[in-house]
């Protein structure tokens, strides 16, 4: 008899842990189910890259080369047409661009022409050659002098002015300059770098302006040159006036 009870408590005990068991994994699924359950996750696509032009106008322009006045052109500058590029050069010791009483430093630049009207942007790629020392961008105010000079410096920064770094590693490998130019009352010169914004300043308002590019040499330097290719200069049509 104490067999037999003990055969029937040890049934009831694991039938006891049969039905437990099975309560707890019904609760589990059961809270698993009430879980919200993880998603597939799907990559959106990148988002498009803002083409800078869009909205501007292509111009053909016209230019001069402004070079040590007791040189030739081709004794500073040449210009490959195959590759649309165009090579400037100059030592610190050469004559300015034009004779004196001009007192400024030796330039080989590209004077393009004066616009008054509508925001107008220079777009080139650049590569600057090693111990280049020398301005070699500029928003040029046709009555007071330059508004805004880009500097290349040895150590392979660009810089607005002689300070703010709008580009490092610039030495020995192309890369995209864009500038533009808002003549209009409070417009912005703004600058960009392989089309990254990497400054906004402020213009001159209404007046006459061009754009210039090539080497300006600077105090203590040697030997300048870069070269540009693919120059463009754009114009973003002015928007059409409000009907009254």
């Amino acid at each position: 008899m104490s067999r037999i009870n003990n055969r029937f408590s040890l049934s009831r005990a694991r039938l006891v842990l049969f039905v437990v068991s099975a309560m707890l994994t019904s609760a589990v699924l059961t809270i698993a189910a009430a879980e919200p359950q993880p998603q597939a996750i799907t990559n959106a696509p990148a988002s498009p890259t803002t083409d800078l032009t869009a909205g501007w106008t292509q111009k053909k322009f016209t230019y001069q080369i402004q070079h040590p006045y007791d040189l030739k052109t081709s004794d500073r500058y040449s210009y490959d047409a195959t590759n649309d590029i165009h090579h400037f050069w100059v030592y610190f010791t050469d004559k300015p661009h034009a004779p004196p009483p001009n007192t400024t430093t030796a330039r080989t630049e590209m004077r393009l022409e004066t616009y008054s009207t509508n925001e107008h942007m220079l777009d080139a790629d650049v590569k600057i050659i090693p111990g280049t020392f020398a301005c070699i961008a500029q928003v040029f105010d046709a009555a007071h002098g330059p508004v805004t000079m880009l500097m290349a410096h040895p150590n392979g920064t660009v810089t607005v002015g002689n300070s703010t770094v709008i580009k490092t590693n610039a030495i020995g490998n192309w890369w995209n300059l864009k500038v533009s130019n808002n003549p209009a009352a409070n417009g912005k010169i703004k600058i960009y770098v392989d089309d990254v914004l990497v400054g906004t300043y402020a213009s001159r308002g209404p007046r006459d302006y061009y754009f210039k590019c090539g080497v300006y040499s600077r105090k203590n330097s040697d030997r300048s040159e870069t070269f540009f290719r693919n120059i463009k200069l754009w114009e973003k049509p002015a928007l059409p006036k409000p009907s009254p």
